[in-house]
């Protein structure tokens, strides 16, 4: 934990957070201080929430800056009233609390749900990604693949996570879903291509051997809410025409017909 920056990135529900939860619990059990924040789609309009979130337990530190520093950040934080300072001042003033922190115990900032940050904190912790092996601070960041509202964070290296191949994806659903019906199992194993999430949600509308001998598998495997949640947003971001030709597409049952395809340059 000498300092650096990674961004993890994958499709939703391919255990991003669960990585995440990991390696914030090996952390902290080798000493190490851990700061979490979580984007949070209510408050992406919240200039400074997120930062709120990960500086808040450290008041006594931020009172130790000097004064331009300190004045700068109270303010963006909301703790005091003034005019809203350049975000370079308080950029500076993010990296030099956090070094401060970080003289002290090994200091590692995980950010959960990248492009939900609001645009102020997103600015500046990317600032403070930038330069995290300068401060020794570990920084660690995950968002889904394809999101393109990450410039404040470019350049950062990126692991992306993939999918579980078949052999661990079977191992877990024996361990999650140990009843299932053999039939059931390889269906599920089919539908939900190694994501982790759906190979964990899925099950319950499954039959299993402790259920009715004369239980089918579903022609379609419905979505717990979660699931619904998670898969769903990726369709209410896109465009209106989108989301309506996807609507069609599902309604129609086997794939876009013709009258439905966009018509090809000519």
């Amino acid at each position: 934990m000498g300092g650096g920056a990674l961004l993890i990135s994958g499709d939703a529900g391919v255990g991003k957070t669960a990585v995440l939860d990991a390696i914030a619990t090996g952390a902290h059990a080798e000493g190490a201080t851990v700061l979490r924040v979580t984007g949070v789609e209510f408050e992406a309009n919240c200039s400074y929430s997120a930062l709120n979130q990960v500086l808040f337990p450290f008041q006594r530190e931020l009172d130790e800056l000097e004064a331009p520093f300190r004045d700068a950040l109270r303010v963006a934080l909301g703790f005091e009233c003034g005019p809203p300072p350049p975000r370079l001042m308080v950029s500076n003033a993010v990296l030099l609390l956090l070094r401060t922190v970080a003289a002290g115990d090994p200091l590692v900032l995980i950010i959960d749900d990248l492009p939900w940050l609001d645009q102020a904190s997103a600015a500046v912790l990317g600032f403070v990604a930038r330069r995290a092996a300068g401060i020794c601070v570990s920084f660690l960041a995950a968002s889904r693949s394809g999101v393109k509202s990450l410039n404040d964070f470019g350049a950062l290296p990126e692991y992306r996570l993939q999918p579980l191949d078949d052999e661990a994806a079977a191992r877990l659903v024996a361990h999650s879903s140990p009843y299932l019906v053999p039939s059931a199992r390889q269906r599920l194993l089919t539908v939900a291509c190694g994501n982790p999430l759906a190979l964990l949600e899925l099950p319950s509308a499954l039959p299993t051997t402790r259920g009715p001998s004369n239980s089918e598998v579903p022609a379609v495997l419905p979505l717990s809410r979660r699931l619904e949640a998670v898969f769903g947003s990726r369709i209410t971001g896109l465009p209106q025409p989108s989301q309506r030709l996807l609507l069609l597409a599902a309604l129609e049952g086997g794939g876009i017909s013709a009258s439905c395809r966009p018509p090809r340059d000519r």
